[in-house]
């Protein structure tokens, strides 16, 4: 014998229990984190899906300014992609468990800048890659020029493993 809905309710309510509780969304406080591993696979760094607050703290930071001159009509804008990147991973990176020289290293803005300074750029672009996925309103900043190269340079980085596979003997499937 099945139980609709109804009679589940109906007998719930005669046995004085309330069934009709209101629940609210809270929509203060939005938080959500992930975590980027690094090849080892024990080490981490965690990052956010930005909320207004971060993602208003980046987009200041990144601020550009468009120079108009008067006389020739042209117009300029400097875009330094390193510290869009970097205002990007400061904004976004919140925690790790890293470790240097066998001790772990606390986490602070500071000490995240100084990993950035000395890290592989592999890493750097890997962890970019996932802030800019959990961040959907980031891909929107992208010009149709800006995937091209990123496709050219997925493209590039194809050919050179497949160059690495071919020395090593495996095969290299399209």
């Amino acid at each position: 014998m099945t139980n609709t809905a109804e009679e589940v309710q109906a007998r719930a309510r005669a046995a004085g229990e309330d069934v009709e509780t209101d629940v609210y969304e809270d929509y203060f406080g939005f938080q959500e984190t992930h975590r980027w591993l690094f090849p080892d696979g024990r080490q981490w760094i965690e990052y956010q899906t930005m909320n207004e607050g971060a993602k208003a703290q980046f987009q200041k930071r990144t601020n550009r300014d468009l120079v108009v001159e008067r006389a020739s009509g042209n117009a300029r804008m400097n875009i330094d992609p390193a510290q869009e990147r970097w205002a990007l991973l400061g904004a976004a990176c919140t925690s790790w468990h890293i470790m240097r020289e066998g001790h772990e290293v606390n986490f602070s803005n500071a000490t995240f800048e100084q990993w950035l300074k000395v890290a592989n750029p592999r890493l750097v672009e890997d962890l970019e890659k996932a802030v800019r996925k959990a961040n959907p309103w980031l891909l929107q900043d992208m010009t149709v020029e800006d995937i091209d190269r990123e496709i050219k340079n997925l493209q590039e980085m194809r050919e050179v493993a497949e160059e690495r596979e071919k020395e090593k003997g495996v095969s290299v499937s399209r």
